[in-house]
């Protein structure tokens, strides 16, 4: 029985390897940029449902981002590089603010773009399927990040839990390549306005 046991450990298929930071990063960095489908829900803390939208992810690495989101309460929220944006056009509103290496590396996203500074901010547990990234530091509002890896090793699922309760989850599809868009599209700004700066009101 033992031998028997043995041969059939013996014969099994090896585990696959657990999903690192770095096959992640390779993986978006094998196109120029990316445009991908979401559904983001926020649940807050204490309720079984909360708040749904969808849109459309346009990711170029190693820094950049938008969300475009549709339905009711359109509106983009957009990072360049160097500062994050959100643009209401219905409410003619336009936020910025700059991001400093501590900001960056703090950004729930940061794991997709960026291993040296989520490594900087986060403890990393690597699975079969998926990455949990504990911040480093206990004042970080962000208490949890899961990002869970479909084929190609690119992301599925990213969700995030607050120090409160709260959870926002943003489940990614459709991944295509694209060619990429320059800087523009990640300085969103009010029509016929330019990009909004963080020292502004």
């Amino acid at each position: 029985m033992t031998g028997a046991l043995l041969a059939l450990a013996l014969a099994a298929p090896p585990a696959p390897p657990a999903v690192d930071l770095e096959t992640l990063h390779r993986a978006l960095a094998s196109a120029p940029a990316w445009r991908v489908e979401f559904v983001q829900n926020y649940v807050p803390a204490g309720l079984d449902t909360g708040t749904r939208d969808t849109g459309t992810l346009l990711l170029a690495p190693p820094a950049r981002l938008r969300f475009d989101y549709s339905g009711t309460n359109p509106r983009v929220f957009a990072v360049d590089g160097a500062v994050a944006r959100l643009v209401e056009a219905a409410a003619g509103s336009c936020e910025a603010v700059a991001l400093d290496q501590g900001k960056w590396g703090r950004l729930p996203l940061t794991a997709l773009l960026d291993p040296q500074a989520a490594r900087h901010a986060f403890l990393v547990e690597a699975g079969v399927d998926q990455l949990r990234l504990v911040p480093t530091d206990a004042a970080f509002e962000v208490a949890e990040i899961v990002v869970v890896v479909g084929p190609q090793s690119l992301p599925i699922s990213v969700r995030i839990s607050d120090s409160l309760g709260n959870r926002n989850e943003f489940q990614l599809s459709g991944w295509t390549a694209v060619a990429d868009p320059g800087i523009e599209p990640f300085r969103p700004h009010l029509p016929g306005s330019p990009a909004c700066g963080p020292d502004e009101r």
